[in-house]
């Protein structure tokens, strides 16, 4: 019997086949098919509902899933200047690869309210993180599943003045729990004067309040004022959240399970000529950009998580068009890394050193874009 991946047809398992396989073949060939397929195969029979549906099979299909590119998707979110409402967007991210166009379609999305300001603040294992800027609208939010969760709301210690949150978003292997982490800067006469750290689980539902040391978030300035230091959205890469701390030496990481803070040392120096521009994830590597007399700029990475002499630079790519307005988003397995560059999607070949564009139609603008793996994961604690 044949069963075609990805195929939409619930007759590819002809019901006299269910009583010749035995339960065990069957799971296997399901463990290997698309998302939008097991949706479909739900309606076979109650049994196939409950194996679809428990954590065990979620867990192993999304294991099963993590390296096949074809699971992965692009969103994209175009904002209110663009149209009377927020829009989702979305399209496969082999496509961006493989044809030189690729249309963008609609994404049935989850907000109540279209005048929020909303933003993509993080992404883990096909779960989005989305956030407003005034943080009374925070959810987790499964595209391919269509489900979404609208957190509990907060107030910080002081409500004003601050500035839009840092965020980081991650999957707790220990616990088995996905944490949303929040780090709010309070401000006096622009000067940085208080700080406040908090972190959402979503097995428990609830926020709580994080230790953390002062010197990882303030830096003293010449007037001798403190000044915040981290500048980017948390990246996870060894079960760790990471974050840029702009002209320090390190990356501020945040341990997931444990909920200690730590760091990690950035290269002791670069080439001549090279100044830093910001800190990314390459694969399942950290990374740092940096910037060649605004001719090219090079990628360092570390090779072992953790071990400062691993960091070595490993790519240097010539600015498209002398364009220095560029977003990493993607490395292929090929080896094929894909950016945006202002609003035109580019893909560099690192055997060849070679740069090629791809287009992305339907879309209006590139507010924010994230991207995410298909999978079963419900933004809902298993527990409940």
């Amino acid at each position: 019997m044949e069963v075609k991946e990805g195929s939409s047809d619930v007759t590819q398992f002809p019901a006299d086949s269910l009583c010749i396989l035995p339960p065990e073949i069957i799971t296997e060939i399901l463990f290997r098919l698309p998302v939008k397929s097991l949706l479909k195969f739900r309606s076979v029979s109650k049994s196939w509902i409950a194996l679809i549906s428990s954590p065990e099979f979620i867990d192993t299909h999304l294991s099963l899933s993590a390296d096949k590119e074809e699971m992965l998707h692009l969103i994209i979110l175009n904002d209110l200047d663009f149209g009377d409402k927020w829009c989702f967007k979305g399209c496969p991210v082999a496509s961006l690869f493989n044809d030189s166009v690729t249309r963008a379609v609609d994404l049935s999305y989850p907000i109540e309210d279209d005048s929020y300001e909303l933003n993509i603040v993080g992404g883990c294992n096909g779960l989005i993180l989305l956030a407003n800027r005034s943080i009374k609208y925070l959810v987790l939010w499964n595209p391919t599943i269509r489900k979404h969760k609208n957190l509990p709301e907060f107030r910080p210690r002081r409500e004003e003045p601050y500035y839009d949150p840092i965020y980081g978003f991650g999957y707790d292997e220990l616990h088995h729990d996905y944490k949303v982490v929040c780090i709010f800067y309070n401000y006096t006469n622009d000067f940085v004067d208080d700080v406040e750290v908090k972190v959402y689980s979503l097995k428990s539902d609830s926020w709580n309040s994080v230790e953390y040391r002062r010197e990882s978030f303030f830096i003293k300035n010449s007037g001798g004022f403190y000044e915040d230091t981290l500048i980017s959205l948390g990246l996870i890469v060894d079960g760790k959240l990471h974050w840029d701390m702009g002209r320090n030496k390190n990356i501020v990481c945040f341990d997931i399970a444990n909920e200690k803070w730590d760091k990690v040392e950035k290269p002791s120096s670069y080439g001549v000529g090279e100044t830093e521009r910001f800190v990314w994830k390459l694969g399942s590597n950290l990374c740092v950009y940096t910037d060649y007399k605004e001719t090219q700029f090079c990628i360092w990475v570390m090779k072992e998580y953790g071990v400062k002499q691993s960091w070595i630079k490993k790519y240097t790519i010539m600015y498209p068009n002398d364009d220095k307005f560029f977003s990493p988003l993607f490395v292929s397995n090929k080896g094929e890394m894909l950016f945006l560059v202002r609003s035109e999607f580019m893909i560099y070949n690192s055997k060849d050193d070679s740069l090629r564009y791809t287009n992305v139609t339907n879309r209006e603008s590139n507010h924010a874009l994230k991207i995410y793996i298909e999978s079963l994961v419900c933004p809902f604690s298993r527990d409940k």
